[in-house]
């Protein structure tokens, strides 16, 4: 009786879970665009890729973004559209630091979120895809 009650709970988390068949938006990179010197200023733009990696197109009344972290502080959201299987859309976040800052020091985190979501969900099926970190 009690294996009846395990097992698929087992099964449900365990390597033979199902695989998505729903909408699964992912951060599929995260670039550095471009940098440019404006005197005393380095001026940068990150490139953010995210694609549907799902079965099923996101509905089209969904409203996502990508959030933006600088160094553990909230700076920024940026809008995305819904997207098809297979889909991607780019979004840029530009921002200013010091010339004289050292390289790497600083550390973006972009994120998804989805209104109304908790994530994994049919709108999502992955949270593992959904995060990314850089350090300019």
């Amino acid at each position: 009786m009690l294996a009846a009650l395990i097992l698929p709970l087992l099964l449900a988390d365990g390597p033979v879970a199902a695989a998505c068949t729903g909408a699964d938006p992912a951060i599929a990179s995260a670039t550095l665009q471009s940098q440019t010197k404006n005197g005393a200023l380095d001026h940068y733009v990150v490139a953010v890729r995210v694609t549907n990696q799902g079965s099923r197109p996101q509905p089209s009344n969904l409203l996502q973004s990508v959030e933006v972290l600088q160094n553990g502080d909230h700076v920024d959201q940026k809008g995305l559209p819904p997207l098809r299987p297979g889909q991607s859309a780019t979004v840029t976040y530009a921002f200013d630091r010091a010339a004289s800052a050292g390289k790497g020091t600083t550390r973006l985190t972009f994120f998804l979120a989805l209104q109304g979501q908790t994530i994994p969900g049919p709108l999502d099926c992955s949270a593992a895809n959904d995060r990314v970190r850089l350090s300019v």
